[in-house]
Parts: C-alpha cells; structure tokens; sequence
C-alpha cells in the first residue's frame, strides 16, 4: 500500500479526539510522519558512544524485546484503566510517565518491528493488531496529556514545542518562582549538571529520564521551559539497589523563566535545544520543585544544597558499582531500562506485579550477536537513516 502523504481531511480528528477511530491509512500517516521526524532528528545528532555501555547493542536488544513484549503488557494496563484515565490521575510533569516516555513508545516499537523484518523473521504485513495496539495507547495518552491539539511537538504552536501544563499548574509554577540572582542561579546550576549526569547513568547513559515541555508564552513576551529529571524510587532498576536510598528525592522539575530573546526547540521525543545555548545566563526567574508523592513542591536553597551533595556522592557509587560489572550484564541492565518504559504505567494502574518484566530469553542471549559493531552499525543505520525512504517506518499492514 502506499502511505498518505498529504495531511487527511480528518487531522484535527485524529489529532484530538480520542474517541475517532483513525482508519489504517490514516495511521500510516502517523506512522509516516513519526518516522519522517525521526529520521530527520536522528540523521543530525551525532553519533553518541559511551564509556560503559555498548550502545547499539542495547538499542537493537532492546527495541526487539519493545516488538514482543509491549502490546501484551498496554493490554493488561487497559484491563484496569484506559490510557486516558491514567494520564489523569496523576501531574502531568515530574514523573516517568513523561512526554518522552510516551513519545518513545511507538518510536521504540516501531523500530523493533524494522528490525525484525530487515532480519528476515517477520514480513511488512504482520502483527498490525499488535501494532494497532501500541499506537491506540500512545495516541489516546497524548491526547490526554497535551494542552496544545497536537500529537507532535513539529505541529504545534509555536512549531516544535510541547504543552502539558494547563493554566492553574502554570500559575502555581509562576507563583513559587524566585528571581535569577546570581546565587540561585549557580546553586540551581550546579544542582542541574549534577542531577542531569546522575540521570544518564542511572539510566545507562540513555536521556529517558530527562524530558523537557515548553515554551510556555506568557503575557509579557516572556516564557517557562520546564525540565522534569526523575530518577528510579520505585524500585525499578536493580542496579541502583542500595543508592537510590541515600537520596532525599527522587523526581524533580526545574522551571525558567526566559526572555523573548531565547528560543527553545524542542524536538520530535523532547529534547529541547536553546539558542543561544548558554541560555542560563539569561535566566530572568527560576526554582527547583519536587513531585515526590504526586504533588508539586518548591523546594529551597538549603533542601536544593542538600540534594546537590546527595546525588554526587550517588552517582560516584554508581559509577564504580558499574564499571566493576561484567559488560554482557551491563547490557542487560541497558536493555532492561529501555525495555521498561511502561512500568510506572502498570503501577498507576495497580497491576505492576500482573506482569512478566523479565527479558525474552532469544533477546537476553542475542546480546554476543549484537555486540558485533559492524552488525549492529548497520542494522541500526538500516533504521535510522534508511537510504530508500524519508522516514524510518515503512506502512503497517503492507501487503504488497
């Protein structure tokens, strides 16, 4: 079949109605156009290597296991509350039910699913109820998440933005910032670098856990980028057992108010770039909040010194608990952060423990496979960068 190109007469219904039914070549177009800013982000980041981590390795491991694993697993979640009433039920910033977290679901599944076909295991026109699955939850988590009408952070207003805030959270933001001097400035700083490095390798050197939202416009010419950082205190990942304790918090946002003379773009999974890119000095307002329990809390300059202090000590435990770890068991960590993307999803629904979180055996023994650089470049680039197409998916349901 050949996927639609133009935008269908039916895009705002697709794009804000959770109750239309997108029909498949209306999905194609969703599929297309994830892909398409995919690839563009993708082709122009650099390649990003890591000290501990084979990183390509866990990506192929991972974004299989997403293809066998992650329609199972939104059923069992729906079982007990649809995508919807999940978003609801908690702040929509400082948890790891993210934008980035929901943008990456499809982008991860969707890649698993290339791969298998480029392996030669699965053709084009298989698993569309699976795929149907995956991107019925996506699509009605973000249209339940987003303020702005979008499903894309390309298509909003202004363009590449994304807006999860509604107008009293804002104003509640608003109201517990403090100005900019120069000594909350270098405390929240610093707290920012440390917080955000501490995040990458909890996360195996992965952004996951790093989202950002914004520009919020306001009145004045001036705007809020929010940047939320939530590290494991649940219990998630095994390897952080025993440190993720010595720390007084767990789930952070930190707010900025910016001139009209910054501008934030944020890309197709939440990353978002400033221009210019030293954008802290022109920081006119600022805080770091906690949402620990669910609720927003400011915290202050003593509680933000504190967490400082607590996290670098954290992240020089970690680091040497890893690097004294076996590769291939580092690999798994890797693939199992990844491959979790849905956890904090199934313990707001209250069926965390329905589910079989352990990795599928074909993929946990795939790892010496994949650790052939050469194999994984070019599986990876296959996807990512595909030569005969514009996007990294091709149409689900292609039974040509």
């Amino acid at each position: 079949m050949t996927t639609q190109l133009s935008t269908p007469a039916n895009a705002k219904a697709i794009y804000t109605d959770p109750s239309y039914e997108p029909t498949l070549e209306e999905w194609n177009w969703l599929v297309r156009t994830a892909g398409a800013a995919y690839k563009s982000e993708l082709s122009a980041r650099t390649v990003f290597e890591s000290e501990l981590f084979g990183m390509n390795t866990y990506i192929l491991m991972s974004m299989m296991e997403d293809y066998l694993r992650v329609p199972e697993r939104i059923r069992a979640i729906t079982r007990h509350a649809s995508a919807a009433e999940l978003v609801r039920r908690a702040l929509p910033i400082g948890t790891k039910r993210s934008f980035i977290n929901l943008a990456a679901m499809p982008l991860h599944y969707l890649t698993g699913r290339e791969l298998f076909v480029d392996l030669g295991e699965n053709s084009l026109a298989d698993g569309l109820e699976d795929q149907l699955e995956v991107l019925r939850f996506w699509r009605a988590a973000t249209i339940a998440m987003r303020t702005d009408g979008v499903l894309f952070n390309m298509d909003a207003e202004p363009a590449n933005s994304s807006h999860v805030v509604d107008e009293a959270l804002l104003a509640e933001i608003r109201g517990n910032l403090l100005t900019a001097d120069d000594a909350t400035k270098s405390g929240i700083r610093k707290f920012g670098a440390r917080l955000t490095a501490y995040a990458f390798l909890e996360n195996c050197d992965a952004r996951t856990a790093v989202c950002d939202t914004g520009p919020y416009q306001l009145e004045d010419g001036t705007f809020l980028a929010l940047r939320e950082t939530c590290l494991d205190g649940d219990g998630d990942f095994p390897w952080v057992d025993g440190i993720r304790e010595s720390l007084p918090y767990h789930h952070f946002v930190i707010a900025y108010r910016l001139p009209g003379s910054v501008k934030m773009d944020n890309n197709v999974w939440g990353t978002a770039w400033f221009t210019p890119s030293d954008y802290q000095a022109d920081i006119l307002e600022t805080r770091v909040f906690c949402t620990d329990g669910g609720r927003l809390r400011p915290l202050d300059a003593a509680e933000v010194e504190e967490a400082t202090k607590a996290i670098r000590k954290a992240h020089r435990a970690l680091y040497q608990r890893l690097a004294e770890t076996d590769p291939e068991e580092r690999n798994l960590y890797a693939t199992e952060m990844y491959a979790w993307k849905l956890k904090a999803w199934a313990r707001l629904a209250g069926c965390y423990d329905e589910i079989d979180w352990s990795i599928t055996p074909r993929i946990a023994r795939s790892y010496e496979k994949f650790s052939d650089p050469e194999l994984a470049l070019g599986l990876i680039g296959g996807v990512f960068v595909p030569q005969d197409r514009d996007g990294c998916f091709r149409p689900i349901g292609d039974r040509s």
